[in-house]
């Protein structure tokens, strides 16, 4: 198997602001670096993880003692980049090309706690130029690229995008199917399923907040609700 390259895309400012209805900004920080740590978990087994940064990590978390004591001897470095996200990753995808494209390139979002060392095994044994792991609503959560022509074109319909765009570039693509790979945490409904399925950082830290599953005994559809008394003020609040 070729090298892969991790890519990482993370920006901490203004967090899951969807979440803002059930956490505050403090709670949403924590959360996107509980679930960028069991990303990293993830997908470290694949060689060296590069998380592309557009804001500063606060120090004292798991990922924080990875960068600043052992980054190298962990595989983990940190790239800042102030760009919008499709230009930064493009900006790598031209960067490893003019190296002669040593390896390939997998580009992972940061709020993907469901997925698991083995999913992402599975997927780099899909056959393609491109692999793409679809996300909910048409995006794009997980691609594998090993041809070095390819771009990114995230936001909107970014799973179409790179469809059309492989297609354009004659490049042949293998779409992995994972419900893991497929559940990014940005509504409140969504944590009812990193409480369900997540076994990392993520679903522990909601627990910490004071999240429970509900209606687990009845007939209607299992959501999740926040204890009076957990660290946001106010009564327990339905997801």
């Amino acid at each position: 198997m070729r090298p892969i390259r991790v890519v990482i895309p993370f920006k901490l400012d203004c967090a899951k602001s969807r979440l803002s209805t059930v956490l505050s900004t403090v709670e949403r920080e924590r959360l996107a670096l509980a679930m960028l740590e069991d990303v990293v978990d993830a997908v470290s087994g694949l060689g060296t993880v590069t998380i592309l940064l557009k804001s500063p990590l606060p120090g004292g978390g798991v990922l924080e003692d990875k960068i600043s004591g052992a980054g190298k001897r962990s595989g983990i470095e940190v790239l800042d980049s102030p760009k919008e996200l499709d230009e930064a990753l493009n900006l790598v995808i031209e960067a490893e090309e003019r190296k002669g494209w040593p390896g390939d390139l997998l580009i992972a979002m940061a709020d993907l706690p469901l997925m698991s060392p083995s999913d992402i095994a599975d997927l780099v044994r899909t056959p393609g130029d491109v692999v793409i792991a679809p996300g909910r609503g048409g995006g794009t959560n997980i691609i594998l690229i090993r041809d070095p022509r390819f771009r990114v074109c995230y936001y909107g319909l970014s799973f179409l995008k790179h469809l059309r765009r492989a297609e354009e570039l004659g490049l042949s693509v293998g779409v992995f199917e994972s419900f893991r790979c497929s559940i990014d945490i940005d509504e409140p409904s969504d944590l009812v399923e990193a409480l369900i399925h997540g076994r990392g950082r993520t679903p522990e830290l909601l627990r910490d907040m004071g999240f429970e599953l509900s209606g687990k005994r009845s007939k209607s559809r299992v959501g999740c609700l926040r204890l009076e008394g957990a660290s946001r003020k106010g009564p327990a609040r339905r997801s």
